[in-house]
Order: structure tokens, then sequence, then C-alpha cells
């Protein structure tokens, strides 16, 4: 075992026994304080003294144990203790090495310390020549420059470069700046008597040319003077301190200008000088007010047309040539290195904020904006002014600001690109636009006020109470149906109102936009109460009676309203500039589908931002929808309602036609009577076009009529007779009534005649040959149906013929189509023309028979019975007649 091993077995032994004396820790009272409290032998004396046996035992031992380590690692520790003393004594070699370097390295020192302090003495006299040098070269070229200003700028008046000058004067400062001359005789003198003057005469020099340029609009001298002012580095914070200079001087002009009280004052002054005979006419507040506002808007565009040219100069001009040497005023710094390409409107632009006009302008108008406000606080009249005046406003301040409003023209526009509209909104929020929803309103009541005297209200109810109790309450009734109708100057009055306002209103789309808006709700509320009017008259054939004389009161009322409506139509089409023949705009009827055409177009244009009236075509375009969406409403009106009293008006000449022929009771109106009240009473006084439902009118009443007159029975002599005078007179009735259509067509002329209607008007011109031509012919005509003439008159109609002819002749009512099927009259009439696609009402009882079928069958069944009538009486023209219909039917 080598003494390493023996060492560790000592330690690892020592551990074990002694453990807890070996404790960094071990408190040797603590434990003598356990040993005698009991916790190692109880608390017992003789314990105590085992223990304290047992403690010198274990030390004995422990010392004997550390006797045997330390013999058995003696060696170790031996040689332990012969490698310290060689190692001491290395130590002590090194030492006098130290000891050597130490010596070498401050003989060194020495060596070396004499040529530095040498060469650092030498630095330091190099450097304050280097500087004594500096400051003499500055000083030469002070004075070179000086003697450069003083030739450029010679004392004389004329001759001077100055644009150079102010170069020379930016190297001065730089030199003088850079090198610290302050202090020299020679410089100092040369600043105060050589360059200080010269510096004012040129900064003068620039100003001047810039306020001549401005005043004048002369570009060339406002660039002389930006460069200038730009060579002396002084272009931002003098062209900044110009337009604020701008900004305030305009503040203190506008101030006072529109006080209530010294408008009054100026007016009574004049006034009273008036009065004293000086010759001038007298003048009220209006008048002084629109004067001022008129002097403050000149004043406003020369002074903007002068920042203008002067924003318009600094966008073109350029630094065409960097002086690197120098620095420039706003350029030092970041921007230094890209001077050449930056113009002279981004200078002064970093150093005000934004673009001289446009800042200039935000705060003239809002300068303008305040005077104008605090005007109208002050006194409610100049306010009243003011907003009737409103399109006298707009046209006072746009199209004369036009040329600094108008971005084409170089006007204002901001430096931010989301503001490109920046002049005319600012302008519209600040100043014009507090009026336009007053003024917009009051001629939106205006328009009102002139729909309201269409309509007056109706009579106190105490008047009605004393005519009724005087009996007189139907007349009073029929008065107030006629009293419904507004006449024609009323409506009139509503077009020349519309007209008015949007002439007014015409130099502002916005304006022209919204205006039209209210009179389209105005329109709208002249048709709703026109509609509640004619819901209160009662249209039906009873009151379009053919025989009533004189006609009713609601008749007229009736087509009067319509008339009204339509008159209003054709003025707003005439303000609008459109042929109310013409069709309108496929968006219009579009936005008329949508049943949006008033409420959305008002809201949309009264309340819309943007720029009031500067190439904006938005707004007019509104206005002209508008007024189309109104023509669209009114022409909806009045066609429904010429339908509805054509259609009544029809009824009534249908019955006349249909119920007017073959009665066995006494005599009806004739269908031409009825006739001519239509073309009297109802055509000739609607003014509408009416030409293309007359014709159709007539040619259905044509075919009735030629209906009606085949159905006829007894077909005697007598009656043949009285039918063909029926059947002329009923063609002069209806060529007047188409005549009486195209004269009312808006004074055009009749492009229509009878001739024009075809198969109608031929079948009842050959009805009247028809009455008189023989049964052989008539033969004839059915065995070769549908060649020749006759094809115009239908097959229906000569059947009927036939039947009533042949009836007539065996005196054979029973065999008629009406008797065998039990219908009526206008039953069978309605049934027969049910199959051409002609509608006619048949009767509250409803049709008898439907269909092709069904009437051919009816016919069939009459002809047969009529053959077997005619073999009993012998009759062979009738009889070959029948025989050529039933082949007639059989073939169809």
């Amino acid at each position: 075992m080598d003494s390493g091993t023996a060492l560790a077995e000592a330690q690892q032994q020592i551990k074990e026994l002694y453990g807890d004396f070996c404790d960094a820790d071990f408190d040797a009272a603590a434990y003598a304080r356990r040993a005698a409290g009991g916790d190692l032998a109880g608390g017992s004396a003789d314990r105590i003294a085992e223990v304290m046996a047992e403690l010198a035992r274990r030390a004995q031992e422990l010392d004997s144990v550390v006797r045997q380590a330390v013999v058995e690692a003696h060696e170790e520790l031996f040689q332990q203790v012969v490698g310290v003393k060689q190692l001491d004594a290395s130590l002590g070699q090194v030492e006098e090495q130290v000891r050597e370097i130490k010596g070498y390295m401050h003989g060194l020192r020495t060596k070396i310390r004499v040529p530095y302090e040498q060469a650092q003495a030498y630095t330091w006299q190099s450097r304050n020549l280097h500087a004594a040098i500096g400051q003499v070269r500055a000083v030469s070229k002070f004075i070179q420059l000086v003697r450069r200003l003083q030739a450029q700028m010679p004392e004389a008046e004329g001759g001077a470069d100055y644009a150079l000058a102010a170069l020379t004067l930016l190297d001065i400062d730089k030199v003088v700046g850079g090198s610290d001359l302050r202090g020299i005789r020679v410089v100092d003198e040369a600043l105060a008597q050589a360059v200080a003057g010269r510096r004012e005469r040129t900064v003068g020099v620039a100003e001047a040319l810039i306020d001549a340029g401005m005043r004048q609009q002369h570009q060339g001298d406002v660039a002389g003077g930006l460069q200038v002012l730009f060579n002396l580095g002084e272009l931002a914070p003098a062209v900044a301190a110009r337009v604020r200079r701008c900004t305030v001087a305009w503040a203190g002009h506008v101030a006072g200008r529109l006080d209530p009280r010294a408008l009054h004052a100026h007016v009574r002054e004049h006034n009273a000088r008036a009065t004293a005979g000086d010759g001038s006419d007298m003048v009220g507040i209006d008048s002084v007010l629109w004067a001022r506002l008129e002097a403050l808007v000149d004043e406003l565009l020369a002074r903007g047309l002068e920042l203008r040219v002067l924003e318009r100069v600094l966008l073109r001009k350029r630094d065409a040539l960097p002086r690197f040497e120098v620095s420039v005023g706003a350029l030092d710094g970041p921007r230094a290195d890209a001077a050449a390409g930056v113009s002279f409107l981004d200078v002064v632009a970093g150093e005000l904020g934004d673009r001289p006009l446009a800042f200039w302008w935000g705060t003239a108008v809002n300068a303008l904006a305040a005077e104008v406000g605090a005007a109208c606080a002050g006194s409610t009249v100049i306010q009243q002014i003011l907003t009737n005046g409103y399109p006298r406003l707009v046209q006072l301040f746009v199209p004369r600001l036009e040329r600094i409003l108008a971005p084409r023209l170089g006007g204002v526009v901001s430096a931010n690109e989301a503001r490109s509209d920046h002049g005319p909104r600012v302008l519209w929020d600040q100043l014009l636009g507090r009026f336009e929803a007053d003024y917009v309103a009051k001629a939106a009541s205006r328009i009102e006020d002139a729909v309201g005297r269409c309509y007056p209200p109706p009579p106190p109810p105490g008047l009605l109470d004393a005519h009724e109790s005087r009996g007189r309450a139907a007349d009073l009734e029929r008065m107030a149906a006629v009293n419904l109708v507004p006449n024609r100057r009323l409506v009139a009055g509503v077009v020349r109102s519309i007209a008015t306002e949007l002439e007014l209103a015409k130099s502002d789309p916005r304006l022209c936009a919204a205006v039209a808006g209210a009179a389209a709700a105005a329109i709208q509320s002249f048709v709703d109460i026109t509609k509640t009017k004619v819901a209160g008259i009662l249209v039906s054939p009873g009151v379009l009676d053919p025989l009533a004389s004189p006609p009713s009161p609601l008749t007229k009322s009736y087509v009067g309203l319509v008339n009204a409506v339509d008159a209003l139509r054709t003025g707003v089409a005439e303000i609008g500039g459109q042929d109310v023949a013409a069709p309108l705009p496929r968006a219009a009827a579009h936005r008329l589908r949508r049943q949006s055409r008033f409420s959305s177009a008002h809201s949309s244009l009264a309340g819309s931002p943007g720029s009031p009236g500067l190439a904006d075509d938005a707004g007019a375009n509104s206005a002209q929808h508008a007024l189309c969406d109104c023509l669209f409403v009114l022409a909806a009106f009045v066609d429904e309602h010429i339908n509805v009293l054509l259609g009544a008006a029809d009824a009534a000449v249908v019955a006349a036609i249909v119920d007017g022929h073959g009665g066995a009771g006494g005599p009806e109106p004739p269908a031409e009577r009825a006739m001519q009240w239509l073309q009297a009473q109802v055509v000739e006084v609607l003014e509408p076009d009416c030409q293309p439902r007359v014709a159709t009118t007539v040619d259905r009443l044509m075919r009735l009529c030629v209906r009606a007159v085949c159905l006829a029975f007894p077909l005697t002599e007598d009656e043949n007779l009285r039918l063909t005078a029926e059947l002329t007179q009923f063609e002069f009735a209806a060529s007047q009534l188409v005549a009486a259509a195209g004269a009312s067509a808006r004074g055009r002329g009749s492009k229509l005649t009878l001739d024009a209607l075809g198969r109608s008007y031929q079948a009842l011109r050959l009805m009247r040959p028809l009455l008189f031509t023989r049964s052989a012919e008539l033969a004839t005509v059915l065995a070769h149906l549908p060649a020749g003439d006759w094809r115009c008159v239908p097959i229906f109609d000569l059947l009927d013929h036939v039947v009533c002819r042949a009836a007539t002749e065996v005196d054979a009512q029973h065999c008629m189509p009406t008797d065998i099927l039990r219908c009526s009259r206008r039953q069978w009439i309605a049934a027969v023309s049910a199959c051409e696609g002609l509608q006619v009402p048949a009767g509250d009882a409803g049709p008898a028979v439907a269909g092709h079928a069904a009437v051919m069958a009816a016919l069939g069944e009459s002809l047969k019975m009529l053959s077997a009538c005619c073999e009993q009486s012998g009759s062979e023209d009738i009889a070959a007649l029948i025989d050529a219909a039933q082949r007639a039917i059989k073939s169809g």
C-alpha cells in the first residue's frame, strides 16, 4: 500500500469515528449540553464520567492514527519539501532576471521619452502654424471676397449683379462663421463698411423684385428676387415670413368690415348726405353689404393671385448649379446631397408646413368666415340678406376666385395629396356651406307655396252649414267639385317658381341639384294632392252619361285635373329642355322602378360634400335626373287617368252601340250621339296627345258597330234604311273623333284618317251595300269566302246577318242564337267578339256561351232550324243562302 492510499484510509476512518467533531460548525458547548441533558446518557453523573472517559480514549486513538499517518506519508512529505526548496531557488533566478529587464526598460524609456517629447513639441508647433496659416488664408479669402463683392456691387446704383453678389455674401458668411474672424480689425471694418450695406441693399432689391413681380404678375421679377434670396441662403425663412405677413395683413384688413354697427352708420351717413341734396341716391344696408363683400372678394382675389404667381415660380425654380462647398440654409443635413434636384417650392413648404397659397388660403378664408359669422350673429338682417342671396353669394365667390381655386390654373393645392380640393373645400366648408341648407329650405318653401295656391283650402264649415240650411248643399257640392281644378295660371305659377329657383341656382351645380330635389318633392306633393282629389270623383258610365245635359261637373273636374297635371308636365319638360313625347333616359326609368326617385335624390344632393361648382358635373346630372323623375311621375299619372277616363267613356259608347239596336222597347240612344259626346266632352277637352288611344278606340267601336248592325232583328226594309242612316252618321262621328284627336295632339295636326284604321273601316263601308244585297248574291259571296273584299267582314258577322235576314223572312225569331241559348244580345256579341280577341263586357250575368266551337255550334243549330222553316215556306233564295252559310260553317 502506498502512502496516498494509507492516508486516504486514515481519513475515511477518522470521518467514520469522529464525524461529529469534524464538522466545521461543531459547537463543543452544545455537545456538552446534550451530554448533560440526557440526550446521550440519560442525565446521570456516572454516565457523564463514562462519556468523558470515552472521549479521552478517542482522543488518544486519534493521536495514534495521526501519528501513524504522518509516519506512513513521511517520504512523500519529504519530497514535497525538497520540491519547495528547488522552486524557491528558481524564483530567485527569476527575480534576478526581472531586475535586469527592469534596468533595461529604464534605459530604453530614457532613450524613447526624449525624442517623443521633442516630436510632441514639433507637432504642437506645426498645428499652431497651420492654424495661423488657415486664419491668414481665411483673412486673405475674406479680403478677396470683399473686393469681389465691391466689384459686383459698386457704390453707384446701376450695374450691380445682385445674384452673384448674393453668392459672394453667402461665401463671406461661410468664411467669417467658419474661421471666427471676429475681432480682426480689417475684417470688422470690412463687414461694417463694405458688407453690411451691400447685404441690406441685396435683400432690399430681392424683396422689391418679389413685391413688384407679385403685384404686376411678372414671373421674371419674382424669379430674380427668389434667386437672390436662395443665393443668400435665406429663401425659406424669407418667403415663409412674407406669407405670414400677408396672412396677418389680410386678417387686419377684414376685421370690422362687415360689422353691423359700421354698416348701419355708413347707411345713415350716406342717406343723410343724399337727403341734404348732394345728388346721390339713397342706399340700404343690403347694397352696402354686397358692395363691401365685392370689395373683399376683389382684394382676396388680388392677394391670392400674388401668392399664386409666387408659388408657380417657386415650383419651376431649381438650383441648377449646386455649390457643394457652401451649405444652403434649409438644405443642410440629410437633404444637402439632393440639393441639385430640389425645387424652391419644396424648400419653402418644408418651412411653412404647406404650400404658400394653401397656407394663406386656409387662414384667409377662416378670417373672412369669422367676420361673416360675427356679422350674422350680430344682425339677423345680414343673416337674412346672405341667405336669400345665396346664389349671388356663390356667384360672387366661385367664378371670380376660379383662377386661385382651380388646380388646372395653378390654384390652391395642398401639399397633402389627399386634400387636392383644398381651396374649394375650405371655401365651401367655412363660408358658403352655412347658407345653403337655409336657402334650399326657403326655395322649397316658395315652390310649395306655389303648389298650395293651386289647391286653396275648402270653404269654412259655417258657410256650408248656412247653405245647407237653405237647401243649397247640392249646389255647393257641385261648386266645390268644379273648384277642385287648378287653372292654367296657377299651374304656370308652379312652373315659373321652379324655373326661377333653378335659374337662380344655375351658377352652382350642387345648389342646382339641391333645388331640383326640392322641386321634385313639391311636384310629388302636387301629384299626391291631385290623386286625393281624383279619388273623390266617381268615374263610371253613369257619371259619363251621353245624354246628360249639361255634362256633369265631376266630369269636368276629372278632365281638368288631368289637364292640370299635363300642363305641369309640359312646363317641367320645357325647363329641362326635353320633349314630352320623347322617351326619357333608361337610368331614370330604373330609378323609378326602384321607387326612390324623390327621397334619395333630395337627401343625397342636399347633404353631399364637394366642390361648389368647379368642374363638377355630378350636381348638374343629378338635377337633370331629378327633372326626368318628375316627368316620369307626371306622365304616369296622366297616362293612368286618361286610360281611366277613356275607359269609362268607352264603356258608355259600347253600351250605346251594343244595346242601342234591335230592341223591342222604346228608342235608345244612337251610337253616333255617344261618339259625338266622346268627342265633345272627352277628346276635345283633354290636352294630352290622345291620338293613339282614340285610334284604337275608334277601330274597336267600328267593329262593334258592324257586329251590332249584323245582329239587328227584324231586318225589314224600314230597318235597313234606318241602319244605313245610322251607319252613315256613325262614320261621320268617327271621322270627327279622329280629327279631334289629331287636333289635340299639341297643334301638330292630325296624322290619322279613317282609311288608316284598316279592316274595321272597310267592314263599316261594306255594311251599307250588304244590307241591300240580294239573298242570291249573298249566297255567292258566302260560297267563295274569303275571296274578294268581303274578307274585311268577319265570318261571324256575315253569319249573324244571314240568320237575322232568314229569321225575318220566315218570321222565326225563335231561331235566333240568342233565343236558342237564352242569352242577351250583349252576351252574344261579347262571346262572338271574344273569338276575335276583342273584349266587350258581357253584363252582370256573365257570358252564356264561350269558345269558338260553342259559337259555331249555336250558329249551326240556328241555321238548321231556319232551313227547316224555309222548306215549309218554300223560299228558294233564303234556302240557298242558308245552305251556303251551312257550308261556310263546315269549311270553317
